[in-house]
């Protein structure tokens, strides 16, 4: 689908992701490939897949999966130079990883992050310091089993309902407020949701709404 828009619409920014294959007989529908062989053979089939000849479930690496991040980062430069891709970014990595990487010039960062899981709290000013972007995935929680829902927090609820919001929205609004180099991937199969989300970019929360949920995680104010 991708290819055939790319076809009549060159002027397309497309971010997308290596490190794993499609597995679609195992128990996780997806299998690592984190070795530079694996990266290269998938940045390949990335672009022969969108016709380009220049060119959830949670795993963690294991085994031979485990490779050092500077061998990582040598492969992507590669990449980079040999015109394949045209930045690096990186996906659900540490505070020591991303500093390690930052001389490899990263374009951005991808952590599961959001109004209720602020877990990266340290990695995401990190990433603002050296201007990187910063693409927060969940960013509505309660993706996996057992994770809270921005939705379902009382202190949200009741902010949508003060301001004429959906507790969605909310999460949404204090993302782009809270940091510059924050970027949304917010996922939806729905036009109204999808329609909501848009109408975020015009959402400014008031000095009382950001002070409250700041406190949730205990931000600074």
């Amino acid at each position: 689908m991708i290819n055939k828009v790319l076809k009549t619409n060159t002027n397309i920014f497309l971010a997308s992701k290596i490190g794993a294959d499609p597995n679609p007989n195992g128990k996780i529908p997806i299998k690592l490939a984190q070795r530079p062989e694996d990266l290269r053979k998938s940045i390949e089939n990335n672009l022969r897949s969108l016709g380009l000849d220049a060119g959830p479930s949670m795993v963690s690496p294991e085994g031979n999966q485990v490779v050092d991040i500077d061998d990582q980062m040598a492969t992507m430069i590669d990449f980079r130079n040999e015109g394949k891709i045209g930045a690096i970014g990186l996906s659900g990595v540490t505070l020591d990883v991303f500093k390690r990487a930052v001389p490899a010039e990263i374009a951005a960062v991808q952590n599961v992050y959001s109004l209720i899981s602020r877990e990266f709290e340290r990695l995401l000013v990190a990433c603002s310091d050296h201007k990187v972007a910063w693409i927060p995935f969940f960013p509505f929680g309660g993706n996996v089993p057992g994770w809270p829902k921005v939705s379902e927090h009382q202190e949200v609820i009741k902010i949508a309902q003060r301001l004429s919001l959906t507790p969605s929205q909310v999460g949404l609004s204090w993302l782009l407020q809270h940091a510059p180099n924050i970027f949304l991937i917010p996922e939806t199969a729905n036009i109204e949701h999808l329609q909501e989300n848009i109408n975020v970019s015009s959402i400014v929360l008031d000095d009382t709404a950001i002070a409250n949920l700041n406190d949730l995680a205990g931000i600074s104010n």
